[in-house]
């Protein structure tokens, strides 16, 4: 019998993040996945600009992001004529470091998380099935049979199902329900090149005709279309098509010609082509005592949006860094802190199964009179209704996954009577600053450019004290009240596993000679202070490992922090 504190069962996008994670945070894990090889397939193909933020903590997302292709919006198409463009550009908040969706092959993106998971020292099993799973009071006993038939008792402290819609993981828990259906609708992806063709390549292109047409290019001169039938169209038939039969590629391209205005060229050279049903389904709660589940295995929905596999790594995020908490013994509250994995992620789950249920059952629809009263009122909405900057950055917040919060989680807060512009459970606000470093001779100071997010990484929490307008508030009181906070958070938190940082508007130099002499930066114009609601009272953020808030409020009111800190570390 082989033991590890974590077996990860599954080993997509999710499964492989999470191994990433914990990896990390020095956890002892094995990531396992039945297949013997990764898919060459592009399957999923958007990674949304949280997620690049959210693999920034590993500081390897630009990597990643040149690998692949950057979308400015997309166009909508009706009845074969152009009816509006959707600009992506401008439509993510002011302080996003990656403001526009990233278009990349799944198998591209899997293999960009092998090699950073590599660089860890960890990899991978493959041809690794789990056939059994039985958890105890103390643990969990796993049977998995390997490439060459041979089983291997492996005991775990904890399992995760990353591991999709037919999750073992899932099926072993108890009192785990995963409800929903199938769409009626059948579709056709094909992946392939396209000759003569006036579709753009640099954004998403929507055809609605009798059924749906979407054409998203993949870089390279690459692109997939995915076409869903009505079945009262003799022309687009796709639901009519044997379903025994293979899929040709005339079919795609006559669905093509069908959506399209003339001059969409020629289909050629295929890498995929297939046809599938989509389902929506959601479990009852995200953990079983020591199994959890994560991406597929909790929640299935259609593609609108892009969002599935992204949704997927943010589970794997939030899990991570509480599995480490709990594992290395850092929180009185272990099994609360587990639970807010399922209190934090199922309303996530959920809000995108009715988001993208609504939106795919609105855009897809094969009802004959739905199609043609949509067809024809879209034509007068839409122009007016993507106009509008505000309406265009609102959506683009839920699409991008930018805007998710976990207010009303329990383990997040504010200090009481706080009104900023965030809140306890927000995505940490993002923004350039400086920081002073000497040069390499040691004589000289210079000033180097980095973000928040850039100083937020790694394992551990984040301590940002923010020192408002030194005019207002003596630059010299503040200094001895963050140096005092500071003191009784690191004898409170007995872990030791905060890292303290001092953002300012001026002044800074009262603070040299200092505990936070290294831990300075410039916030230009004040920007910063201005997105967490510090520019003129001085204030202290509490950043989780996973870079959402955990607690804030302003520096008079620390004593909020330091109860904050007592129930949880």
């Amino acid at each position: 019998m082989s033991d590890c504190d974590v077996l990860i069962v599954g080993a997509g996008p999710v499964g492989t993040a999470l191994a990433l994670e914990l990896a990390l945070h020095r956890v002892s894990f094995r990531v396992v996945d039945k297949f013997s090889t990764r898919s060459d397939k592009s399957r999923a193909l958007v990674v949304q600009s949280r997620t690049l933020e959210l693999l920034n903590r590993h500081g390897v997302a630009h990597e990643l992001a040149s690998r692949g292709q950057y979308v400015t919006g997309t166009l909508i198409n009706i009845d074969r004529k152009p009816i509006t463009w959707i600009n992506l550009e401008g439509g993510a908040p002011d302080d996003a470091e990656f403001p526009l969706p990233l278009m990349l092959s799944q198998a591209e993106t899997e293999r960009f998380l092998d090699e950073c998971l590599a660089k860890h020292g960890a990899s991978v099993e493959t041809s690794v099935t789990a056939k059994s799973i039985v958890q105890d009071s103390t643990g969990v006993t796993t049977e998995l049979e390997g490439p060459d038939g041979k089983r291997e008792t492996v005991r775990s402290k904890y399992v995760v199902g990353c591991d999709g819609a037919h999750s073992i993981v899932r099926h072993s828990a108890t009192n785990l329900t995963f409800e929903g259906a199938a769409y009626p609708q059948d579709f056709v992806l094909c992946d392939a090149y396209l000759r003569d063709s006036h579709i753009a390549k640099d954004r998403i292109s929507m055809h609605f005709g009798y059924g749906l047409l979407v054409v998203m290019p993949l870089g390279g001169g690459l692109f997939r279309i995915i076409v869903s039938g009505s079945a009262s169209n003799p022309v687009d038939n796709i639901n009519q098509i044997d379903q025994q039969s293979e899929v040709a590629l005339e079919h795609v391209q006559k669905a093509l010609e069908t959506f399209t205005s003339p001059g969409c060229g020629t289909i050629h050279d295929p890498v995929w082509l297939s046809r599938f049903r989509l389902h929506h389904r959601g479990v009852n709660n995200y953990r079983d005592r020591r199994l959890f589940l994560a991406g597929d295995a909790a929640h299935i929905h259609s593609p609108a949006g892009g969002q599935g596999m992204n949704t997927g790594v943010h589970d794997a995020f939030n899990l991570g860094w509480k599995l480490a908490a709990v594992l290395h013994e850092k929180t009185p509250y272990p099994e609360a802190l587990l639970d807010s994995y399922n209190a934090e992620r199922y309303p996530i789950g959920q809000q995108l199964l009715r988001g993208t249920d609504r939106l795919f059952t609105f855009v897809a629809s094969t009802n004959f009179l739905f199609v043609r009263l949509r067809n024809f009122i879209l034509p007068w909405i839409l122009p007016w209704l993507w106009s509008s900057k505000e309406r265009v950055k609102t959506a683009y917040r839920f699409i991008s996954e930018l805007g998710i919060n976990y207010r009303g989680s329990p383990i997040v807060g504010s200090s009481k009577g706080f009104t900023g512009p965030v809140a306890g459970g927000d995505r940490l606000p993002d923004g350039e600053l400086k920081k002073r470093t000497l040069s390499t001779s040691g004589q000289t100071e210079e000033e180097t450019v980095t973000r928040v997010h850039h100083i937020c990484v790694g394992a551990r929490h984040h301590l940002i004290f923010f020192t408002a307008d030194p005019r207002e508030h003596p630059i010299k009181t503040t200094r001895a009240s963050i140096e005092e906070t500071m003191t009784q958070v690191k004898t409170q938190a007995k872990s030791n596993d905060i890292d303290f940082h001092v953002l300012g508007t001026g002044g800074l130099d009262a603070f040299d000679g200092g505990p936070l002499a290294q831990s300075l930066y410039l916030d230009m114009g004040g920007v910063v202070h201005q997105r967490y609601g510090f520019k003129q009272t001085p204030g202290y953020v509490l950043a989780r490992p996973d870079g959402y808030i955990a607690h804030i409020g302003p520096l008079s009111s620390v004593d909020d922090l330091f109860g904050f800190l007592g129930r949880y570390f």
